[in-house]
């Protein structure tokens, strides 16, 4: 795919980065609340726990449904519903009355947010083929743009208007906006090549290179699911940060994924994937182990630095899946998608466990061992390629 487009092309590519925009708005602007909800109902971090476990069922309850879902609306239909009722879903967990409804309406956000995952990575995939261009790696950016607009900007609306659910209402009137100023860019697009895509789908399945990827972006999107729910908790219980700046961590995490993932086409294709994937989880183990020392000013800055790692290490993922011999590039990458986003839920659900038992300290501890892990295969695997 040629990697080079003109300002024209970029233009294009923003009916389908919005959707990746308009996710992280939204989640971000949860994460940063996430310490007023569980104060609100009463909730200690392993029942937090728990309620990211329903997210997490959700989404992998909503798994075999997905293909379906998409080949039965279309990709561009099923993308712009499914970040729709996302995005309503994720407006509940803020007027939830107790922690069971929490709990239901976490499951339904987790089920609709599977489902648009798999829409939204096919509708791309669907428009690179088409297209002959690459922006997976582009529209994740957006991803991480909005999770810092929604983390920064908000910790400044959290202090201005000092009202959750005013605050999550005005992010769900913009994605809405949004979806309506796009809508004719996008709902008409169509995979005209299902029956190759179902066959190619059991050969993801079954490859093993794909899932030797697949561990190494569910190390990453753990970690990065486990920051966007327990970072404002961490900075709050453990670094001992002032109320007003929980969000920063997050918004700093962001803020680094963005910087890297605008740059990360350009970085692969002169060092390669691998050794991009390497370089990444050695950024993220010395990040992590800044946020352990526990100080909010440096928590805060290992929150940056494992941001700067992890932003390469996903799109590479992606990138690597996308060109695998004997399966379908879409195929690689929804196959992606769902073990990824399956890590992206689960990873926070054990994480509350671990808190619940021992500290959120302990719980970050093993991040970082499973960062150095992530960083062995790595290095194994690179080593082996230049061999």
């Amino acid at each position: 795919m040629n990697l080079k487009f003109n300002i024209k092309e970029k233009l294009e590519i923003l009916p389908f980065a919005q959707l990746y925009l308009s996710l992280s708005i939204m989640f971000g602007t949860w994460v940063i609340y996430i310490p007023h909800i569980t104060d609100k109902l009463n909730m200690d971090e392993g029942q937090l726990g728990i309620a990211l476990f329903f997210a997490a069922f959700g989404s992998i309850s909503s798994l075999p449904f997905g293909k379906i879902i998409v080949a039965f609306l279309g990709e561009g239909k099923a993308s712009l519903i499914s970040v729709l009722t996302v995005a309503i879903f994720i407006t509940t967990l803020f007027i939830a009355p107790s922690y069971y409804w929490l709990c239901f309406f976490m499951f339904l956000f987790g089920f609709n947010s599977g489902i648009m995952q798999i829409a939204i990575n096919s509708l791309v995939a669907t428009v690179e083929r088409e297209r002959k261009i690459n922006i997976m790696s582009t529209c994740h950016g957006f991803f991480s743009l909005g999770a810092m607009i929604s983390a920064g900007f908000g910790t400044i609306l959290v202090v201005l208007l000092n009202n959750p659910l005013l605050h999550i209402l005005l992010a769900l009137g913009l994605v809405i906006l949004l979806q309506i100023i796009y809508k004719k860019k996008i709902h008409h697009i169509i995979n005209n090549s299902i029956e190759e895509e179902n066959t190619s789908s059991k050969s993801a399945i079954k490859n093993k290179r794909l899932w030797l990827i697949g561990i190494i972006a569910i190390i990453g999107m753990v970690s990065e699911g486990a920051i966007a729910d327990w970072s404002g908790l961490y900075l709050k219980d453990v670094a001992l940060t002032n109320s007003n700046y929980l969000g920063l961590g997050y918004a700093g995490f962001s803020l680094a994924m963005t910087i890297g993932r605008f740059s990360g086409d350009k970085l692969s294709s002169r060092f390669g994937a691998w050794q991009i994937i390497l370089a990444g989880y050695i950024f993220a183990f010395f990040g992590f182990g800044l946020v352990l020392l526990g100080h909010p000013l440096i928590s805060i800055l290992g929150f940056f630095v494992v941001g700067l790692g992890f932003s390469i290490i996903v799109p590479e993922v992606y990138r690597l899946s996308a060109n695998i011999e004997g399966v379908n590039p879409a195929s690689g990458i929804a196959f992606m998608a769902s073990v990824g986003y399956v890590g992206f839920l689960t990873g926070p659900v054990a994480l509350g466990f671990l808190a619940d038992h021992f500290s959120l300290q302990i719980s970050f501890s093993v991040l970082l061992v499973s960062v150095f892990l992530g960083l062995i295969l790595s290095s194994v695997i690179w080593f082996k390629k230049r061999s």
